[in-house]
């Protein structure tokens, strides 16, 4: 079974099982896949994590019944899985506007959260580069913030969270802890990934040998196997490099043998001019085969 017809099964899965207790342990068996590496997926082609799809579509289907049945709000509630009315009023509003119980009075407007359908786009027009890298444990050390945005934490905290370090001189610090240039990019490193999309980001890079400023954070990254995809841009690099995640989520890992591993996942860059215009960055992703 292909990775997009595993995906539209576990979507029928979720369809099938709306109205009961989903285990995204068992939404991931339906996938053929790990726990881990389909909420990266999913995440990564659809904006948006497993939790919140799953929230939306039974919110979109009890607006549904709220309006053309019968039925009390309590029993709408608790059928949707919330533990009490007020949670389902509170939930129902944010995605709708208007409480369940002003929908019941009339012909409300409200939104509609479409099932989704995952379809292969196959483009061709240019190749993904990347090679297999094994290396042994290893350690980083920088500084690090948890991102608390799901969708914006890339375009927006990330880039400002770079900028601060920038400023306040604790990336030059660092580049003159480990006899770099001024300007030496450090490396990016996503780590302790939450169900809930957000995780941990840390501008680093391998500890050398000699101990390390205590100002720093230390992070032990175990023995993995990586694939390792390289672009090409120019700046800003933001947007060179999230084509690079968009292109290895919806084209390498469905028609790969691998799938991602628990683990830490880097991004590093390499300037190719003194006005730094041009660059190469790679994404390192740990994998495992399926």
């Amino acid at each position: 079974m292909g990775t997009i017809e595993c995906l539209n099964n576990a979507i029928d899965y979720i369809e099938n099982h709306l109205d009961s207790t989903l285990d995204i342990d068992e939404i991931a068996t339906a996938a053929f896949s790990s726990r881990y590496h389909f909420q990266r997926m999913f995440h990564a082609l659809t904006g948006f994590t497993l939790a919140e799809y799953i929230r939306n579509r039974r919110l979109t289907l009890a607006a549904e019944e709220l309006s053309s049945k019968d039925c009390k709000i309590i029993d709408i509630a608790y059928k949707y899985g919330y533990e009490s009315p007020d949670a389902f009023t509170k939930a129902f509003q944010r995605l709708h506007g208007i409480t369940p119980s002003a929908l019941k009075k009339g012909d409300a407007r409200r939104k509609a959260f479409s099932k989704l359908s995952f379809q292969i786009s196959i483009k061709g027009a240019f190749e993904i580069i990347y090679r297999i890298v094994d290396l042994k444990e290893f350690k980083v050390f920088g500084v690090d913030f948890i991102t608390t945005s799901v969708n914006d934490a890339c375009y927006k905290e990330i880039p400002e969270f770079c900028e601060k370090i920038w400023v306040d001189g604790t990336h030059s610090k660092m580049n003159q802890f480990l006899g770099f240039p001024t300007m030496n990019m450090l490396h990016g490193i996503h780590y302790d990934f939450e169900e809930n999309g957000r995780r941990k980001y840390m501008m680093g890079w391998e500890v050398p040998g000699k101990d390390v400023p205590k100002e720093f954070k230390i992070l032990e990254i175990p023995e993995l196997t990586w694939a390792v995809f390289e672009s090409k841009g120019k700046m800003p690099q933001n947007l060179a490099i999230e084509d690079v995640w968009r292109r290895i989520y919806s084209e390498w890992f469905p028609s790969s043998v691998y799938e991602q591993a628990e683990g830490p996942c880097m991004e590093k860059y390499d300037w190719d001019d003194e006005q730094y215009e041009n660059y190469t960055c790679e994404v390192w992703i740990p994998i495992i085969r399926k």
